[in-house]
């Protein structure tokens, strides 16, 4: 990842981290804990039993965790007033990636509460950065047209490097109605629907239906207040 002092970074993974962490603080939960690795999560919950367990590795729930990476299980009856941790393939990591790299602040950003993400960075006084997780490394369609659908929202006039030109052109050819029908043909989407989770790709296309913001501070995730 670049340095990202200064800069107010967005960690996207539509497929499925980033939906499933602004889900379950929409539905309640008090805080999303992100860890990087099953380990950490374990020994975590080993040391405070209160907590939540929820990941997954090849998109499948892990063995004892309380959820997987499915937005659909953190439900208000399961997670209100709960902390939860997450551990995950590919957007845990990028959350601690970009606090590695040194952002002077970190929020969460999926498809359902882009414009609530687009309305704080209007706020922002400086540079953004926006963060996808991908797959496994590599480039992935959702979290690109994701960006795009963001950087479309933004001033104009801010200066766009080559990879954001690219992402708002990639969102702008499709425009947001394509949105569901070239996510659920990506890559990611065609591997979860192929593992029986059609529903969460269907689920995570949903644009704008919260004002929720996640921000990452001192290594948990909470809500945005005001």
């Amino acid at each position: 990842m670049v340095q990202a002092e200064g800069t107010l970074a967005i960690v996207i993974d539509v497929l499925r981290a980033s939906t499933t962490i602004v889900t379950a603080l929409g539905n309640g939960a008090s805080a999303i804990i992100p860890l990087a690795t099953v380990e950490e999560a374990r020994a975590r919950q080993a040391q405070e039993p209160h907590l939540l367990l929820g990941g997954e590795r090849n998109a499948h729930p892990l063995p004892g965790f309380d959820f997987g990476n499915s937005p659909l299980d953190y439900t208000p009856e399961k997670v209100q007033g709960r902390e939860v941790i997450l551990t995950t393939t590919n957007g845990t990591r990028a959350l601690q990636g970009a606090h590695q790299a040194g952002a002077s602040a970190i929020i969460v950003g999926a498809l359902t509460n882009r414009q609530a993400v687009v309305d704080f960075c209007s706020s922002w006084d400086g540079s953004i950065l926006l963060v996808c997780a991908g797959s496994h490394g590599r480039f992935s369609l959702e979290d690109a047209l994701c960006a795009g659908a963001i950087i479309a929202g933004l001033d104009p006039k801010l200066r766009l490097t080559d990879g954001a030109r690219t992402c708002r052109a990639l969102y702008e050819h499709y425009g947001a109605e394509q949105l569901p029908s070239q996510i659920a043909s990506s890559d990611h989407g065609l591997g979860l629907k192929g593992k029986g989770y059609g529903p969460d790709v269907v689920f995570a296309t949903a644009l704008d239906v919260t004002s929720l913001v996640p921000i990452y501070r001192g290594g948990e995730i909470r809500p945005l207040e005001g």
